[in-house]
């Protein structure tokens, strides 16, 4: 009977050790790293877990990640063993026991068995927000909302509905057409609120205009007697306040309440008097308001009031210092010179994080609490305060290095505050959106890693080969890269501006490779090129050997050139995409003449189906004529994967002078 107790106890202690260690092994963070096109995984000391063996991964999320390791996309654990076999376009972490998933381009979401947890005809499900609904788009251009069932909430009837914020969502019904396509038209507004159970809180007809709810209030209009008012509503649709009737005006950039007050702009002279504005005189003062309107309190020596956070705001008087105020505006604190906030982008959400905010003073650069005591004592620091940007207890700076280095305008470092400790900048990209785990991705003179919070590597991607090229296998449509130029003509003088580019035409020297007396687009795949860095590549040729010039419509001197590939019906579809420019300067022409080409090097692609592959290019005879000829180039073998047919992935601007949304 001893016996069979010890052995008892014995298994009890060995499965309670067996599923203890498995646990920790669930809840384990890995982090993935690439090495020579593979992607795998590593925890946090640096330590190889899975060994990178996939072409594309996601984040793990209750125990399992994305991966993709020929077309399709599957689930793998911890272990690096597929779950959930390739079948996905494309797939996304889990979240309360789903993923999103793409099966011809069509969104599904499935459970941990890799089971549809639901079927439908919509052409889009946005993603369930935290109350476990989502907007869906029908195949008719319809927006409608349904829970993680897949069953209706709201019907798909409406021109759009905007993302839910505190349990909000505005609609836009089908008729709604505030600004009619003629003038003898009158507009008609349809515009409403629902909340997270599809019920309307303002019906269609009350308002002309509401505003997305970013607090408990936010801005409506409506027409009165042909007259355009503005007001305040709150949460349960009810007008709180008319903004037409008030003497001041809600603070630009900063019109949402937040806990209870807004700020406000009070003129200090009649603003129709002015005749000719000045910088440096002052107009206007701050102030800050209750729902109904009433001026809690005001300050004619204030230009700034911050969002309030914590029963805590900034107040910036005239002279440029700071003061931290209380509820009712009285001055808690000493005189700051800056509060590190973006005051421009006043999210109350990143205002005194966990209790403290950073301040500067004559001593230097600390931390106070929501009394005005320093907890983090100022001091001085080499870093240009006013390119710091705070993540949690961590604060980032950058050096602009773009004179002295042509391949990065910027490198980074940060100050932990935490263990109180400074790494210099030496980074040229810091991933400041994944900062939650102990180790966090970097880059550095092209060289991917990961860092701890002593700046210390833990892991850093191999030296790269330069010779080494590998075929390119993206999941994803590539964006257009066919640059080219022609020098500025005089009879195209006008028609448009005229892009900058380095590959110019030039004269053919072996005509026999071509056609004669023919425009053509020829893809050779047995010359061989570098597409870009550690890309292989093929050569594309736009030849002219008529005796004619011909014109190219062009952006920013893009050309109207992509690739296409035959889907797994035979259908021809792109497999990559010309953005369009909002900027009226990008658009102009491109012209080639008689007896000359232009040459390219388009990526070699690879992926899971094997196709037909072709280029397609506009041009026109005349750059007079409206409509553009349409042209293919021979077709060559090529490889694929499903979601290149479809997929845009989202692209940023890199600044004002970057006219693309896409």
């Amino acid at each position: 009977m001893k016996i069979t107790s010890c052995i008892l106890l014995l298994f009890i202690l060995t499965s309670y050790n067996s599923i203890s260690s498995e646990s920790k092994e669930m809840s384990k963070t890995l982090y993935p790293i690439i090495e020579n096109g593979l992607w795998g995984f590593i925890d946090d000391t640096g330590k190889e877990i899975i060994q990178p063996q996939f072409y594309s991964v996601g984040q793990f999320s209750e125990g399992l990640a994305p991966a993709r390791k020929d077309g399709t996309y599957g689930f793998i654990n911890k272990q690096g063993k597929f779950v959930i076999h390739p079948q996905f376009d494309v797939a996304y972490s889990f979240e309360k026991g789903q993923a999103k998933v793409f099966i011809d381009e069509k969104p599904y979401f499935i459970d941990k068995k890799g089971n549809l947890t639901f079927e439908h005809n919509f052409q889009m499900i946005h993603g369930f927000n935290d109350n476990d609904i989502s907007i869906v788009k029908s195949k008719s251009e319809r927006f409608g909302v349904i829970n993680r069932k897949g069953e209706m909430i709201v019907d798909t009837l409406h021109k759009r509905i905007n993302p839910f914020s505190r349990n909000r969502a505005i609609v836009l019904g089908q008729n709604h057409t505030p600004f009619p396509d003629d003038d003898e038209t009158d507009p008609t507004f349809e515009v409403g609120v629902i909340d997270v159970s599809g019920h309307f809180i303002v019906p269609f007809g009350k308002y002309s205009k509401i505003s997305d709810f970013n607090s408990d209030f936010t801005k409506a209009e409506f027409i009165l007697l042909g007259i355009e008012v503005k007001c305040m509503i709150n949460l349960d649709g009810k007008l709180t306040l008319n903004l037409s009737r008030q003497t001041w005006n809600l603070d630009y950039g900063n019109e949402n309440f937040s806990e209870g007050l807004a700020t406000i702009s009070i003129p200090s002279v009649d603003h129709d008097t002015v005749k000719v504005w000045s910088s440096s005189k002052r107009y206007d003062y701050k102030g800050v308001i209750n729902p109904n309107g009433e001026i809690i309190f005001s300050n004619k020596d204030w230009d700034e009031i911050t969002p309030f956070k914590n029963n805590r705001a900034f107040v910036q008087d005239a002279n440029d210092n700071w003061f931290l105020i209380n509820k009712q505006g009285q001055i808690i604190s000493k005189p700051f010179e800056e509060i590190l906030f973006d005051n421009y982008n006043p999210d109350p959400e990143s205002f005194f994080q966990g209790g403290i905010e950073f301040v500067l003073t004559e001593e230097g650069l600390g931390a106070i609490d929501t009394t005005g005591t320093f907890v983090i004592q100022p001091r001085i620091f080499s870093f240009d305060y006013d390119r710091t940007y705070r993540r949690g207890s961590t604060i980032f700076f950058d050096e602009d290095i773009s004179l002295e280095n042509e391949s990065y305008s910027y490198q980074y470092g940060f100050w932990d505050t935490t263990h109180d400790l400074i790494v210099e900048p030496r980074f040229h990209e810091i991933n400041l959106e994944e900062l939650s785990g102990k180790i966090f991705h970097v880059k550095e003179k092209n060289r991917l890693g990961y860092i701890n919070r002593k700046g210390i590597y833990v892991w850093q991607v191999k030296e790269i080969n330069s010779d080494l090229l590998f075929d390119l296998n993206i999941d994803h449509m590539n964006r257009g890269y066919f640059y080219a130029s022609s020098p500025i003509k005089k009879e195209l003088s006008g028609v448009g501006g005229w892009g900058k580019a380095v590959n110019n035409f030039k004269k053919i020297k072996k005509s026999k490779d071509f056609k004669t007396d023919k425009l053509s687009v020829v893809v050779n795949t047995k010359e061989n090129g570098k597409f870009a860095e550690g890309i292989n590549g093929i050569k594309l040729f736009v030849v002219n050997t008529t005796s004619d010039t011909i014109y190219f419509d062009a952006q920013d001197s893009r050309l109207y050139l992509k690739i296409q590939a035959k889907d797994k019906e035979g259908n021809w579809r792109d497999i990559e995409y010309l953005p369009s420019s909002w900027c009226g300067n990008s658009y102009h022409s491109l012209f080639l003449p008689e007896d000359h080409i232009w040459e390219f090097t388009i990526p070699k692609y690879d992926g899971g189906f094997q196709t037909k592959l072709r280029a397609e290019l506009l041009y026109k005879k005349d750059f007079k004529d409206k409509d553009s000829i349409t042209l293919y180039s021979n077709e060559f073998d090529g490889k694929v994967n499903p979601a290149q047919f479809w997929r845009k992935i989202i692209y940023y601007p890199l600044g004002l002078m970057d006219p693309y949304n896409d």
